[in-house]
């Protein structure tokens, strides 16, 4: 058994540990809420938010190396990514070079086969955003932010006007994320199921009301995108 799940076992119990072995091994199913933004609205940065202090690169594979300290996890799928066709990565590095936040854009119709194994359509002048992180280290300091005014203005600036994303519904702190960062629903949500962990199943459907939680005010964003 992995180490890594053998100490989220240990730290969940009995019943949470019963719940994480169903889920991995015979059934699990994810309810992603589709989220979108205008990508002319600002997004507002903090004074101290500088890029001088972060500086930033459009991810490519002589990047590799500076995800070994926050992101070794990520190597193989970066890897994978850099070979789709209209998916671009971008980065923001730390002083002693090392990637400290990242997120991955898709302009056109794309097809996840890391986590949900499901297609993500696309609209016209819209890009997807997706697989956003934050090193631990640098967490709360509005690295998303900086980040995403520099995606959106890239994408803004070759015409498009609007950005997607997926956020799954047992996710809160990413829902109330993506609520602060401007986003709102469309009415529309993906059900994902997972059978033995490697049957991917999936479905769209509409929906009325509203399911995300409602905004609070806050001086800076931290945390994963």
């Amino acid at each position: 058994m992995p180490q890594q799940l053998w100490e989220k076992l240990r730290r969940k119990g009995l019943r949470g540990s019963l719940r994480i072995l169903r889920e991995r091994f015979l059934y699990r199913h994810w309810v992603l809420l589709v989220l979108e933004r205008e990508l002319v609205t600002p997004l507002p940065l903090p004074p101290r938010l500088v890029e001088a202090n972060w500086p930033a690169v459009t991810v490519t594979a002589r990047h590799l190396p500076t995800l070994r300290r926050y992101f070794p996890a990520y190597l193989p799928t970066v890897t994978d990514l850099l070979k789709r066709e209209g998916v671009t990565g971008f980065a923001h590095l730390d002083r002693e070079g090392h990637a400290a936040c990242m997120v991955w854009v898709s302009d056109r119709d794309y097809y996840d086969n890391h986590l949900y194994r499901c297609w993500v359509r696309v609209p016209h002048e819209c890009i997807y955003q997706f697989a956003g992180e934050v090193a631990q280290p640098y967490r709360a300091r509005g690295l998303p932010l900086l980040v995403l005014d520099r995606v959106w203005a890239h994408y803004r600036d070759r015409g498009f006007t609007r950005t997607r994303a997926l956020v799954s519904c047992s996710n809160p702190p990413a829902l109330t994320m993506h609520t602060r960062l401007g986003f709102r629903e469309i009415g529309e949500s993906v059900h994902v199921y997972c059978l033995f962990g490697c049957l991917h199943l999936s479905r769209s459907e509409r929906y009325a009301g509203r399911r995300l939680p409602a905004p609070r005010p806050r001086a800076v964003i931290g945390g994963a995108v």
